[in-house]
């Protein structure tokens, strides 16, 4: 996991908005996989097509933060804020999303296979357009159930 410090990130998301403005003739991507996030607050920020594979996001505030067509392949967003976060055909395979909280934007990401999740993200997911391709590679965790039966 490699530590990026404040500033270093301020320069990074600096550099990512000026590729952004300039659809890639000017600035750099920001390539922020394997990096140790945890904890950031990066409210707002344009993550938008950021490389965060296998970043650690555990309780970062990602909170109103673009993250439109990101790579967010492996990482780690447990108990990570997302609601209203722009998810729009991020790619969150493999992610690690328990006790991640979301708003209705999860209906807009590419894919969840292989990504956990707790059960209090359960209501978003069977939402999802695609949740049937992908429902069978998910795993939800602290499932409990509760049928009620009634006699008519």
């Amino acid at each position: 996991m490699r530590q990026i410090t404040k500033p270093k990130l301020d320069q990074i998301l600096k550099q990512h908005q000026l590729w952004l403005e300039s659809d890639g003739h000017e600035g750099a991507r920001a390539r922020l996989e394997d990096a140790d996030l945890q904890g950031s607050d990066l409210r707002g920020a344009d993550l938008q097509a950021a490389n965060l594979r296998r970043a650690d996001l555990r309780r970062a505030d990602l909170r109103d933060v673009d993250l439109r067509g990101a790579d967010l392949q492996g990482s780690d967003l447990r108990e990570a804020d997302l609601r209203e976060a722009d998810l729009e055909g991020a790619g969150p395979w493999d992610a690690d999303l328990r006790g991640a909280q979301f708003s209705t934007n999860i209906r807009h990401c590419h894919g969840f296979a292989g990504a956990k999740f707790t059960a209090d993200a359960l209501p978003w997911l069977i939402l999802h357009p695609s949740w049937v391709d992908w429902k069978d590679s998910v795993r939800i965790e602290e499932m409990h159930c509760f049928v009620q039966i009634r006699n008519t």
